[in-house]
């Protein structure tokens, strides 16, 4: 995260003749009627800056920063009579990208896989609440969780559409939530933003199961964002801008996807192990709850 005295707003907001501008020692700012998509070619051709600067945070400019290939990411700033969120938009130097049909299944994930049950949208609240009680809120500030929400609640609607993946231990007394993430749906592209775990192993069953659940519906490249360990474990590349950006736009547009669609609706809890067994196969067509 770049510390708040280097991405403190700039005094006054004025054009350039072009979507943008830079001042020395600052990020680059977006502004308001800015087209994110022009930023982020800007941002790739001229500019080794991950980050840019957006002055305020609500669920239409996440998804358009979405849209745009930024990661959305938030910052909160204070001053003695003021506090403030913004968008910090992020477009990665290089990030992780995998095909979901080549997930890499350990043994240990497919053992440990018979404890678990995966769904998708049952828990978005508990899910975001228990990112930020694990990771805290240095970039998912309260506006920007304002936000998804918003955009998890007007998922059938929006271009993109913001979801939740949980994962269940299964107990004599019933199914307990222990991991989960929160991500985004756009064309044939899925992207993992951010996500928890509170049992060991079981963050790794739960993008196991993911993965293949991706394959079945039709997912055709799931964006893992900057490069971790485990998410080369998984089969990810690691890609520069110059070869992300375009499989990104491709995959954006792609209006073919319609098994994906099934990810935006409220899913039965499905077995992990039927799920890393079956390659998603097995429940695909029925993931949505019988109503």
């Amino acid at each position: 995260m770049p510390s708040a005295k280097r991405a403190s707003a700039p005094s006054s907001y004025r054009r350039k003749g072009r979507p943008m501008f830079r001042e020395d020692g600052s990020l680059p700012t977006i502004e308001p009627g800015d087209d994110f998509g022009a930023c982020a070619e800007i941002i790739a051709s001229e500019w080794e800056e991950e980050f840019a600067f957006f002055p305020f945070v609500d669920a239409d400019v996440v998804e358009e920063a979405a849209l745009a290939r930024f990661m959305p990411m938030g910052l909160h700033l204070e001053t003695e009579s003021a506090k403030h969120d913004f968008l910090l938009p992020k477009l990665h130097l290089e990030r992780c990208l995998l095909d979901p049909r080549t997930v890499r299944i350990t043994k240990t994930a497919r053992r440990e896989s018979r404890r678990y049950m995966l769904s998708v949208n049952r828990g978005f609240r508990n899910v975001l609440a228990s990112c930020e009680r694990q990771h805290g809120s240095d970039w998912l500030v309260g506006d920007l969780v304002v936000s998804m929400i918003a955009l998890h609640e007007q998922r059938a609607v929006r271009r993109a559409g913001f979801i939740s993946v949980e994962l269940w231990l299964c107990k004599d007394d019933g199914p307990a939530l222990v991991a989960g993430e929160i991500g985004y749906l756009i064309g044939s592209a899925y992207a993992s933003l951010t996500g928890y775990s509170v049992v060991s192993g079981a963050g790794t069953v739960q993008l196991a199961a993911l993965g293949r659940l991706l394959a079945a519906v039709g997912v055709k490249v799931w964006d893992l964002g900057m490069e971790i360990d485990y998410k080369i474990a998984l089969g990810a590349r690691i890609l520069s801008r110059s070869r992300f950006m375009p499989i990104l736009s491709r995959a954006y547009a792609d209006t073919s996807r319609s098994g994906a669609l099934g990810l935006l609706g409220v899913s039965r809890l499905v077995p992990t192990r039927e799920l890393i067994d079956g390659g998603g196969a097995a429940i695909g067509p029925s993931l949505e709850e019988p109503r």
